[in-house]
């Protein structure tokens, strides 16, 4: 079994895998890192029997229709992220077209991709080609996967992954198949996260201070917004909350597939409750009024929150709360540290409360290596983080198992 790497090593974004083993050409994951800049992943050389999507975020899917202008294999995930990504991609498409002039792809690229898919249901073995597959609930975000894939070899790919409950997904241990090789995310490989009850509780606390003024909340518009809807709920937050940008169909998608979640009866409840938000004019009312305003960017790199920022920057009871990763370079980082937001149109100062809230979706550092006990595999490959030279040494000198952290363009044989 032969891995060729054609991105998501030694960085955060634009995951892609290419597996081929008994005459059977796979890929796992085909994303775009976003941030600092547009980098794709090298394109495959061979015919691909199959495309396996992990989930939606688009450092993990966003160049997959890409891969349908030059050939056509079938596409294997959940039916939610496959609509996810639909939702995603075209988002792209257009945001590409204002920033840049051009996309890589087009909407017929995405129609093409959507016609090659194939459902897959947690748990079941299936083939593609002459290897066999099984996807395990990765508890990232509804319908995200772990895949695992059998031939010469047997191999799992974590995908990004979580090992904890959330208001959203639920979690419970999956007992896995034997393994030889682990590819294996490494987001959080440095670091432990905060304890989730007691930032929870420190959220609210922060959420109940400002309940006269206003409260922005830029967040992932897939998962983390609708955790954060979950979460005011269950904590009785009567305040006014809207939810603006990509969030509210992402909202729609997911009580689709309402399967895939924890609380589907609150999440629709709490629906009900929430403004939704589509004007200018909504908007200059919020910030005059104030309110709970959860809206995309999460790294505040485009979206409505960038015109909540600018427009209430020196307002008094006033606060920016902050809940996702921000990746180096993107205007959420850069404005962590300096207290300047910064694009490529402007830059001004801000003049507010700004706090971070650690509720990430990623497994910790404890719940990788645990995880990685767990399975036992003979080899442990480390992708998807920023220091993953660091982390393959340490699994190494811990666990006394191999080890790599291979670079872009570095072929592998399990």
């Amino acid at each position: 079994m032969i891995i060729d790497f054609l991105g998501g090593c030694r960085e955060i974004g634009r995951e892609a895998f290419l597996i081929k083993d008994k005459n059977t050409n796979i890929v796992l994951d085909y994303g775009v890192e976003l941030q600092p800049r547009i980098r794709i992943p090298s394109l495959p050389t061979v015919k691909l029997d199959g495309i396996f999507v992990t989930h939606a975020h688009l450092d993990h899917s966003g160049m997959v229709p890409l891969i349908y202008k030059m050939q056509n294999p079938n596409l294997y995930a959940t039916p939610a992220i496959l609509d996810l990504m639909n939702l995603l991609l075209e988002d792209y498409i257009k945001v590409a077209g204002l920033n840049r002039g051009f996309s890589e792809y087009q909407k017929y690229d995405i129609t093409k991709m959507n016609k090659s898919f194939v459902p897959c249901v947690y748990n079941q073995l299936f083939r593609v080609g002459n290897l066999e597959a099984k996807l395990f609930d990765a508890s990232h975000i509804p319908g995200s996967a772990s895949v695992y894939l059998s031939g010469s070899k047997r191999i799992l790919y974590t995908g990004d992954i979580n090992t904890i409950p959330t208001y959203l997904l639920g979690y419970k241990e999956i007992k896995y198949p034997k393994i030889d090789c682990l590819i294996t995310e490494s987001t959080y490989s440095e670091r432990e996260h905060l304890d989730r009850k007691i930032e929870e509780n420190r959220f609210i606390e922060k959420i109940k201070e400002y309940e006269n003024g206003l409260i922005l909340l830029p967040t992932f518009a897939v998962g983390r917004a609708q955790e954060l809807l979950l979460m005011l709920y269950s904590h009785g937050i009567k305040k006014e909350i809207y939810l603006d940008g990509m969030g509210q169909k992402a909202a729609d998608i997911i009580l689709y597939h309402k399967n895939y979640i924890r609380d589907s009866d609150g999440l629709k409840k709490v629906l009900k409750r929430v403004n939704f938000v589509r004007t200018r004019r909504q908007r200059d009312k919020i910030i005059r009024e104030g309110g709970i305003v959860i809206t995309t960017a999460g790294m505040l790199s485009g979206g409505p929150i960038v015109y909540y920022l600018k427009n209430s920057r020196n307002r008094k009871n006033t606060c920016l709360l902050m809940t996702g990763y921000q990746a180096q370079g993107t205007p959420g980082e850069k404005l962590l540290k300096t207290r300047y937001f910064e694009n490529e149109e402007t830059k001004f100062k801000v003049n507010l409360e700004i706090q971070k809230f650690d509720f990430s979706a990623h497994a910790g550092r404890s719940e990788l290596f645990n995880l990685i006990k767990r399975l036992s595999p003979k080899k442990v490959i480390c992708v998807h983080g920023d220091n993953t030279i660091k982390f393959a040494e340490e699994i190494k000198e811990k666990l006394n198992i191999e080890t790599l952290a291979p670079k872009i363009g570095d072929r592998v044989e399990v």
